[in-house]
């Protein structure tokens, strides 16, 4: 049982290696785009055959949940003599329950979550080896060794801008009312006050859903959910609410948006 078990795992790394492998034309391309959906499949799988030192993922949504416990399947990966595993997702998954016990179950297998209001799109670096990028619409398997050092920063930059889970979920949950006679700042999450300050910047609807990378259904519950939170009726009430309350829209801007 053992030896089968070691040929599984030599035949997968043979297989993942394989597709990394240079083109029989002459070297494989430093940037690929992935038009095959098997073969993107394929590709995804094979980051944790090939992992040695660590894994980044910046996962706006909870896409693909699956394969970062499937990662997780061998015992190795996320445990300290074995691969590193950091993950960032976005704070609107902290409004679904499902999602929220996602990302605890991922955190007790020691996995590294934070979370962060804005995500650009989603990204897994693999070690220094290769990372796959997934704007909207394709799938990109990158590589070049510089833009391989850019993708590292631009994760480690995002990282040390977001939260880890349990300081997101504590500051998701709301807090006891202040005195009475006094108006304290609701608690609300990032999400909720990016929302405000594009609503008064002018921003759109659609624009604001484009943003947050979220559909506008989303939207619309994210805004029912923080009209509720202010105790109002209208985005007009938010908006008086939001000037009268001291630190909702004064307060230093957690994504430094621009005007």
């Amino acid at each position: 049982m053992e030896a089968a078990d070691h040929a599984r795992r030599l035949q997968s790394q043979l297989s993942a290696l394989a597709l990394h492998s240079a083109a029989p034309e002459g070297g494989a391309p430093d940037v690929e785009e992935i038009t095959s959906p098997g073969r993107g499949r394929a590709l995804l799988d094979s980051v944790a055959t090939l992992a040695k030192r660590q894994i980044r993922v910046i996962q706006p949504s909870v896409v693909a949940r699956h394969l970062i416990l499937d990662w997780l399947s061998d015992e190795r990966y996320g445990r300290e003599e074995g691969v590193e595993v950091r993950t960032i997702h976005q704070s609107s998954l902290l409004q679904s329950a499902r999602a929220v016990s996602y990302l605890e179950s991922l955190t007790r297998r020691r996995v590294q979550v934070r979370i962060a209001p804005l995500l650009p799109f989603r990204l897994i670096v693999v070690d220094e080896t290769f990372g796959v990028v997934c704007p909207p619409g394709t799938m990109l398997l990158i590589r070049q060794s510089a833009l391989l050092q850019l993708l590292s920063r631009m994760f480690e930059f995002c990282w040390n801008d977001a939260r880890d889970l349990s300081t997101a979920l504590l500051a998701h949950t709301p807090h006891p009312p202040g005195p009475a006679g006094t108006r304290v700042a609701p608690a609300l999450s990032e999400q909720q006050i990016v929302i405000l300050r594009l609503w008064a910047k002018g921003r759109q609807d659609a624009a604001i859903a484009r943003e947050l990378q979220v559909s506008p259904r989303t939207l619309r519950r994210m805004v029912s959910a923080l009209l509720r939170r202010l105790e109002v009726s209208s985005r007009f009430e938010a908006g008086v609410v939001a000037a009268r309350t001291h630190r909702l829209l004064d307060a230093e801007d957690p994504l430094h948006l621009p005007s």
